[in-house]
C-alpha cells in the first residue's frame, strides 16, 4: 500500500475533484461516495447527486471548514506580498490530503476495511486521534476500487488551533499505517521506509515531457529528472575525484552549479542540461536539480565516500574483468556464511550490492545500440537493491567491492571518452552480461535472507530483464558463426543454477530462479 501526502488551501476544489468525473479517461472516477467522516456519520455527509458525476458539495465543504472559519483561517492561498518581511514564504495550507493505493494484484478492500486504515492514518499523524472528539474534521472519499482519499482541515474543533502533522513526520507515520494494513489484510508488502528510494519525477515534469514529445521536440517523453539521473550516475561511476566528475558531466552536456560555504568549502551541487528544452522554465531560465533530488547516493558527501573505494588495479580487458572480478564477487555472495559484523562480512555484501549498480551502467557502455534501452531499464530497476537501508552506502569497502567498482569505473571511463569505439566482442559482452545476471540473482537471494523483500523484488526484476537479453544475443552471435567463449558457456548455467542451500528458503514463487520478468 502506498500513501501520498499533499497540502493546499482550497478544500472546495479538492472535494469537487474527488467527487467529480476525474481528469482523464484512464483515471475516471466511478461510484464516488463518502465512506468515513470525523463524526462517524458518512451517510449524513454524502453529497446529493445532481446528475451524472455532479454532486452538491456545498454542505460538506461548509461542515469541513466550520472550525477553520471560526478561527479566521483564509479560504485560499494569500498573496506573498500580504505577509510581513519576516516571513520568507507563504506557510503551508491548512488542507491536508492523503491518497492510499493498493497494488493491482491485491484483493479489493471493503469500505469498512478502508475506514479502519483511514482511522489508523489519522491517529498516527495526530490529525484526529482515537477517543479525541476535539480533533480535526476530515472526510474519506472513494471513487475507485483500489484507492481512497482523505481530506482534512488542520484546525482543532475544540480550541481552533492549527495542527502541524509535518512536525510529527506525517509521511513516515502514513507509511507505518500502510505497513500495518499490509500485515493485517495480507497485502503486497512495500517494505519499510528506509530512506533509499529514488526521487520520482513530479507530475509537472511528466506532463512537460509529454508536451515536448507531442510537439515533435528532440527529446523523448522521458522525464528530465530521469535523464539527468543517468547522466550524473554515469559521471559519478566514471570519475575518481570531483574534478573528473565535473569533466564527465561536461562531456554529457550537463552544467554544474556548485554551492559553497566559508573558505570555498563545497556544500553541494546541482545540474542542468542547457541543450534540453525540458531543463528550462517558461521564461527560458535553466532549471537545476540538486544531486540529492536525483538519487540518495548522488549527494556531494556520498560521492566523496564512493570515490574512496576506487583505488585498486583490475584487468583491463572485458574477459579479465569477468574472470577475476565479477565471478569472485558472485562466489563471495554465494558463500557468504552466517551474518557477522566484521569489516569483510556484512559490509562486503553491501559494497558488492552497490557496486553492481555501476556494473549495470558498464553493460550499457559496452552493449550495442539495440540493447541499450533494456539495459537502462535494468539499471533503473536495480537502484533500490543496491543501497544500504538508512545509510545508502556502506561505511567501509572491502577489497572485493573495491575491485568491482574499479572494473566498472574503467569500462565507463573508456566509453564516455570514446563512445564510438567498440569495446567488447559479442562473446565478451555475453560473458559479462551472464556474470552480472548471476551476481544480481545472488544479491536478490541475500536480500530475501535478511527479509528485505522490496530490495529483493527489485533485484529479481532486474535479473528478469537481463535474462531477456541473453538468448537473443546468443542466437545472433551463433548465427554469425562466432563461437561463444568457454566462459560464456559455463556462465549461462549460473542463471539456472540454484544458489546456495539454506539461504533461499524464503523465496516466493513470484521470483523464480529462471528470472522471468514480473
Amino acid at each position: 500500500m502506498i500513501g501520498k501526502v499533499t497540502r493546499g488551501w482550497n478544500v472546495y476544489g479538492l472535494i469537487r475533484y474527488l467527487m467529480g468525473p476525474g481528469s482523464t479517461e484512464q483515471s475516471a472516477h466511478t461510484d464516488q461516495h463518502v465512506f468515513a467522516t470525523w463524526d462517524g456519520r458518512p451517510e449524513a455527509h454524502q453529497p446529493e447527486q445532481l446528475g451524472h458525476d455532479r454532486f452538491d458539495i456545498g454542505a460538506l465543504v461548509a461542515a469541513l471548514r466550520a472550525p477553520a472559519a471560526l478561527a479566521g483561517v483564509p479560504k485560499c492561498r494569500p498573496r506573498e506580498d500580504d505577509w510581513s518581511g519576516t516571513v520568507s514564504r507563504v506557510p503551508k495550507g491548512p488542507v491536508w490530503q492523503c491518497s492510499l493505493r493498493n497494488h493491482p494484484d491485491d484483493p479489493l478492500l471493503t469500505d469498512e476495511q478502508w475506514a479502519e486504515v483511514v482511522a489508523d492514518v489519522l491517529h498516527r499523524t495526530g490529525i484526529a486521534e482515537r477517543d479525541d472528539p476535539g480533533g480535526c474534521r476530515w472526510v474519506a472519499i472513494r471513487h475507485a476500487p483500489d484507492h481512497v482519499h482523505i481530506a482534512a482541515v488542520l484546525v482543532r474543533q475544540d480550541t481552533g488551533e492549527l495542527v502541524h502533522p509535518h512536525r510529527n513526520y506525517d509521511f513516515r507515520r502514513v507509511k507505518e499505517a500502510c505497513n500495518a494494513a499490509e500485515e493485517r489484510y495480507r497485502l503486497t508488502s512495500t517494505g519499510a521506509a528506509d530512506r533509499t528510494a529514488t526521487p520520482r519525477p513530479t507530475r509537472a515534469e511528466i506532463e512537460k515531457a509529454s508536451r515536448l514529445h507531442a510537439a515533435g521536440q528532440r527529446r523523448t517523453d522521458v522525464a528530465v529528472r530521469n535523464k539527468l539521473r543517468r547522466q550524473v550516475s554515469s559521471a559519478a561511476a566514471a570519475a575518481r575525484n570531483w574534478g573528473e566528475f565535473v569533466e564527465y558531466l561536461a562531456l554529457a552536456n550537463a552544467t554544474v552549479c556548485v554551492r559553497q560555504g566559508h573558505h570555498g568549502r563545497i556544500l553541494g551541487y546541482s545540474v542542468t542540461d542547457a541543450s534540453d528544452q525540458a531543463c528550462r522554465t517558461a521564461s527560458g531560465d535553466p532549471l537545476y536539480f540538486a544531486g540529492g533530488k536525483l538519487g540518495p547516493d548522488l549527494t556531494y558527501s556520498k560521492l566523496m565516500s564512493r570515490w574512496k573505494s576506487v583505488e585498486t588495479t583490475v584487468p583491463a580487458s572485458v574477459q579479465g574483468i569477468v574472470d577475476e572480478v565479477v565471478l569472485p564477487a558472485c562466489e563471495r555472495m554465494r558463500h557468504r556464511g552466517p551474518l557477522n559484523k566484521t569489516e569483510f562480512g556484512q559490509e562486503a555484501m553491501q559494497g558488492i550490492a552497490h557496486a553492481t549498480g555501476d556494473m549495470l551502467l558498464a553493460l550499457v557502455v559496452v552493449a550495442d545500440v539495440d540493447r541499450v534501452s533494456l539495459l537502462v531499464d535494468a539499471w533503473e530497476t536495480y537502484a533500490r537493491a543496491g543501497r544500504v537501508p538508512e545509510k545508502i552506502l556502506p561505511r567501509r569497502w572491502a577489497a572485493v567491492s573495491r575491485d568491482l567498482r574499479t572494473a566498472a569505473n574503467q569500462l565507463i571511463r573508456a566509453g564516455m571518452r570514446n563512445p564510438a569505439r567498440q569495446r567488447a566482442t559479442p562473446g565478451q559482452f555475453i560473458a559479462l552480461l551472464i556474470a552480472v545476471a548471476a551476481l544480481v540473482a545472488e544479491i536478490a537471494a541475500w536480500h530475501e535472507a535478511h527479509q528485505r523483500h522490496v530490495a529483493a523484488r527489485h533485484a529479481w526484476a532486474t535479473h528478469g530483464v537481463l535474462d531477456q537479453i541473453v538468448p537473443v544475443r546468443a542466437n545472433r552471435m551463433e548465427s554469425s558463426a562466432l563461437a561463444p567463449p568457454k566462459a560464456a558457456t559455463n556462465l549461462r548455467r549460473e542463471l539456472t543454477k540454484r544458489p546456495s542451500a539454506g539461504v533461499h528458503s524464503s523465496r516466493q514463487s513470484a521470483f523464480p530462479t529462471s528470472g522471468r520478468s514480473r
